[in-house]
């Protein structure tokens, strides 16, 4: 899978940034907008945020065993898509990772992101290859008001990820109001800075009715543990759900059984005459 171009590196980071904030559509999103939360669309976790997910704070998302780093990737882009609803007006957005994370699980690809509902075009990508540097750069990215929304994505358990680290990042949030997203492939555990934790593996996914003699394919679905919640308006401390991906929606719900097509009734007239997939042309 390929980066999208709009890749930057470290040190162009700051004068993208700031590039952002001169820009006149950038400068009437100054302000932080829209509801305080970003409801995941699945009532029974939104019950429990209270809400949604919390604006300008930090949301870890990591994966429940080594196999499960694409579930957990789809997760951490699905709520990246309700963060980016919730604001109402479309915003660029960044995505931190570290380059092993891109080595290990793959880069991001275009198309898939507009799956989820995620405009491409303003993504920015910065890739670096210390861990310590991703924190600087996803620090730097949440100053800035205009921005959407932060992905952070070390590997692993870097030592530059300590409780000094986490609260900087969860106090810049705060101020800026911008949300983050620390998805932590390749990771056992985490510093307790982040407002809301998500422990994500693969879940069955119902099948879509198939087409001719072609299975049909389901929507993504996560079996999403909430493993920490420390944000305000929240009820209890945490919970478990299967969710399904909406794809026309752009939202995480319970899942649904697709509705299968009727059967041809007696008075219905004559099928159609089955028609080729494909016509040869000349």
């Amino acid at each position: 899978m390929s980066a999208p171009a709009n890749s930057v590196l470290l040190p162009a980071l700051r004068d993208r940034v700031a590039a952002i904030g001169a820009d006149g559509r950038a400068r009437a999103l100054e302000a932080p907008g829209g509801p305080a939360v970003a409801p995941l669309g699945h009532a029974g976790a939104d019950r429990v945020l209270g809400g949604g997910l919390r604006r300008g704070a930090v949301h870890e998302v990591r994966p429940a065993a080594t196999g499960d780093a694409a579930a957990a990737t789809g997760f951490a882009l699905a709520c990246a898509a309700r963060f980016s609803r919730a604001g109402g007006l479309p915003r660029p957005w960044l995505w931190v990772r570290q380059d092993l994370a891109g080595r290990e699980t793959g880069e991001p690809y275009g198309p898939g992101l507009a799956a989820f509902g995620l405009d491409p075009a303003a993504l920015m990508i910065v890739a670096v290859a210390d861990a310590r540097d991703v924190l600087r750069a996803a620090e730097e990215g949440l100053r800035c008001r205009s921005l959407g929304l932060v992905l952070v994505e070390p590997w692993g358990d870097p030592k530059a990820l300590d409780l000094t680290a986490a609260r900087r990042l969860a106090l810049t949030a705060e101020a800026s109001g911008v949300p983050a997203l620390m998805l932590r492939t390749g990771a056992h555990a985490g510093p307790p800075g982040a407002a809301t934790r998500w422990s994500v593996a693969a879940a069955p996914s119902l099948p879509l009715p198939s087409l001719g003699r072609l299975p049909g394919l389901g929507r993504p679905a996560f079996a999403a543990a909430l493993e920490r919640l420390r944000q305000p308006g929240s009820i209890g401390e945490g919970g478990s759900w299967t969710m399904e991906w909406d794809p026309d929606e752009h939202l995480l719900r319970d899942p649904v059984a697709p509705a299968r097509p009727r059967a041809a009734a007696a008075g219905d007239g004559p099928a159609a005459p089955a028609r080729p997939p494909f016509r040869r042309a000349g």
